[in-house]
């Protein structure tokens, strides 16, 4: 009997005893390991959470992107085009058929002074060539012609015409992109008396009239004037002051005529 209690004593003395401090510690690894599990599985957890909230998210913008409308295309869209046929100083036929009249411009007709010249002029241009069009927010003038600023090779030729003085300045609230640039060239065709500038202009009548949003100097008597809200018209005394402004002879009532 002792025998064996003395074994058995010997066998728990070959166990090293473990002090406070080392259970105390062992204690605490247990715990961080069970708290490293806990933590390691909320993370999966929240992972998983936000993947699918990422995974909903982009189907909402599929959904999105795919029944909603196209966006407009910027008013300044930038449109390559074919010349086919010249008609006058500002106007072209372009391929497809479609007709262009240049904006901030205009040119000659039939019964004008230069209107072969500048109809010629044009056509050295333009013809047979692929022109570049800008276009303002109004696309199309009233008679459904497409409104536009030409480039060929890089310069505007509704500039030309005027520098070349083959052109009026003609300004609407529409036509305002090269503005400075087209009465810059007009001043300049004028100071050199080119063109349309070679002999002086003299008015009509004592006083003219001008309407802004079609950039049309008329006189007092046109047929026109009755269709124009009078509270737009603007009025002038002195023909040059018309013509600093941007606004173009009335093609009807013939507001100014070449001095002879």
């Amino acid at each position: 009997m002792g025998g064996r209690v003395q074994g058995s004593d010997r066998q728990r003395s070959r166990i090293p005893l473990r002090s406070g401090r080392q259970r105390h510690h062992q204690r605490h690894l247990e715990d961080a390991g069970r708290e490293g599990t806990l933590m390691t599985s909320t993370a999966k957890k929240a992972a998983a959470v936000v993947g699918g909230v990422a995974i909903l998210a982009g189907a909402a913008l599929g959904l999105r992107a795919a029944f909603s409308k196209p966006a407009p295309a910027p008013a300044d869209e930038r449109q390559w085009v074919e010349v086919e046929h010249v008609r006058s100083g500002d106007t072209i036929t372009v391929k497809p058929e479609d007709k262009v009249t240049y904006a901030g411009i205009r040119a000659p007709l039939k019964d004008e002074p230069l209107f072969e010249e500048a109809t010629r002029r044009n056509g050295e241009l333009v013809e047979g060539k692929k022109l570049r069009l800008r276009f303002e927010e109004d696309e199309r003038d009233k008679k459904q012609r497409l409104l536009a600023y030409a480039f060929v090779d890089g310069k505007l030729v509704n500039e030309i015409l005027v520098r070349e003085g083959l052109a009026f300045v003609r300004l609407t609230p529409t036509t305002q992109r090269f503005a400075k640039q087209l009465l810059a060239a007009q001043g300049k065709a004028r100071r050199a008396q080119r063109g349309l500038w070679s002999k002086p202009w003299t008015a009509a009548a004592a006083e003219l009239l001008g309407d802004p949003k079609y950039g049309n100097l008329h006189t007092p008597a046109c047929e026109e004037i009755p269709k124009i809200d009078p509270a737009r018209l603007v009025r002038f005394d002195k023909l040059d002051d018309a013509l600093d402004r941007g606004f173009a002879p009335c093609r009807k009532c013939t507001p100014c005529r070449w001095s002879e």
